[in-house]
């Protein structure tokens, strides 16, 4: 399998992760322009972390691959998956599982 593989496949665990819980929102909840291309880490401020991963960190990453560009060389979600459900591990260790593996595969 190779890395760009690998990649797509924990991205696809993600979705399917938020899908399990409840947050994947689909077109219908798809924030507007302007807070998809918010410059604050993660939209801090103009959308939920979980918005954040569906409408950006996940098509981002997937048309990078699919365009053959270059990745990223570091991505650290977990932490701020960690700190967004700080007090809510058991509901969301999975999930924080599948980021903390994305982010060992741009390590």
């Amino acid at each position: 399998m190779t890395e760009n593989e690998k990649i797509l496949a924990v991205l696809s665990d993600i979705e399917a992760e938020l899908k399990e819980l409840s947050l994947w929102q689909g077109e219908s909840g798809r924030p507007a322009t302007a807070a998809l291309n918010a410059p604050a880490p993660f939209g801090l401020g103009v959308m939920e972390f979980h918005e954040w991963l569906e409408y950006v960190l996940l098509p981002r990453l997937r048309e990078m691959i699919e365009e053959q560009r270059e990745l990223p060389s570091s991505l650290l979600t977990h932490p701020m998956a960690e700190e967004v459900w700080r007090g809510k591990w058991g509901q969301y260790r999975r999930l924080i599982g599948h980021l903390r593996r994305l982010d060992s595969l741009f390590a």
